[in-house]
């Protein structure tokens, strides 16, 4: 949403173009169901907030007025840059480092929809990306995936936070 509403004030878009963007967002979301999962639980960090970039990034590309398979190289590319991205939410919630993730994969829908639009040719297309992150997602272990058992959530910092009510 943040990035179709940056689209839709920034560049004053018609409520058709800014529904245009929102569809080229979903599809890249079908994509996403229909071949893994958006559940951080299940494969990490990537599948989840790498594929709301991806979405985000082929809603900039439709709103720029470029191809589908310029939108779905963005995203692929968007999907490429999250792979590997572990959920490590602090103290259980979904707040850090979660917030700042998102607002980091909202930013680089924009540069990977300027790289593609800029020329760049992805050569692994959305389909195999998301497959690729969806498996290497299951194989991180269950300490990466939405425990709060590693990474960030047992750093001493993190571990000596109040937790709020």
């Amino acid at each position: 949403p943040g990035v179709l509403v940056t689209l839709a004030e920034e560049r004053r878009m018609s409520r058709g173009r800014t529904s245009l963007a929102l569809l080229a967002a979903g599809a890249v979301g079908l994509v996403v169901a229909r071949r893994a999962t958006f559940a951080a639980e299940v494969a990490g960090c990537q599948v989840e907030i790498g594929a709301a970039g991806a979405m985000g990034a082929a809603a900039v590309v439709e709103a720029a007025g470029g191809s589908a398979a310029q939108a779905c190289d963005a995203a692929a590319v968007s999907l490429q840059n999250t792979m590997g991205s572990v959920c490590d939410l602090v103290q259980g919630l979904c707040e850090i480092p979660c917030h700042t993730r998102n607002a980091v994969a909202a930013s680089s829908a924009f540069v990977c929809a300027d790289l593609v639009l800029g020329g760049y040719r992805n050569p692994v297309p959305l389909d195999d990306t998301v497959d690729a992150s969806f498996d290497s997602g299951r194989m991180l272990p269950a300490e990466l995936r939405c425990t709060a058992r590693g990474g960030l959530a047992v750093a001493p910092s993190a571990l000596g936070l109040r937790r709020k009510k």
